[in-house]
């Protein structure tokens, strides 16, 4: 995917159209606890060495431009990311494709975190041809599971997190 998607108002882009300055936005977005609450075991922060190392085993897996970069585009603010994964990165079915997405707190409550992941839904029926989605919302991140509801995803159970069996994380389908 050479070109970036849009929306009223985001943009989102391939990592392999990503600058520097992009990839340090993302950096400052994500530089917060509060972003990685209901992410795994949680963690304290983010730097540019755990996005290059994101990026590289994204590469590895051949999906480096299956998560797209988030920028409003009224002011070229990185919000985030969204996009398509292997499911088993989550602990999921192999031959599955999720839908994934993670913001910074600049962004929260303001429709964004709907708008990108229906574009990329679009995204995954049109361009993918896909007509099964899964994803994925520990069991107390309340607002991932309203976009995921309001995108026609339906609870299908609810398992331990892999790296931390103390947290609960609930499944989501969309079926075309």
């Amino acid at each position: 995917m050479p070109m970036p998607l849009t929306t009223a108002r985001l943009t989102l882009m391939p990592w392999s159209l990503a600058t520097e300055a992009y990839k340090d936005g993302l950096v400052t977005a994500w530089d917060d606890p509060e972003v990685w609450r209901y992410v795994g075991a949680g963690r304290d922060g983010f730097t540019r060495a755990d996005l290059d190392g994101a990026l590289e085993r994204a590469a590895e897996r051949g999906s480096l431009d299956d998560e797209l970069l988030v920028v409003r585009t009224s002011d070229d603010t990185v919000l985030g990311t969204c996009g398509l994964y292997p499911s088993s990165v989550d602990g999921g079915d192999p031959d599955e494709t999720d839908l994934g997405y993670r913001y910074g707190r600049l962004s929260w409550g303001q429709g964004y975190g709907l708008e990108a992941a229906a574009e990329v839904m679009r995204w995954a029926v049109e361009e993918w041809g896909l007509n099964r989605v899964g994803s994925n919302a520990q069991t107390p991140n309340v607002a991932s599971h309203r976009i995921l509801r309001r995108l026609g995803f339906t609870f299908t159970e609810t398992r331990a997190v892999p790296k931390d069996p103390t947290r609960t994380t609930d499944w989501y389908v969309w079926t075309a």
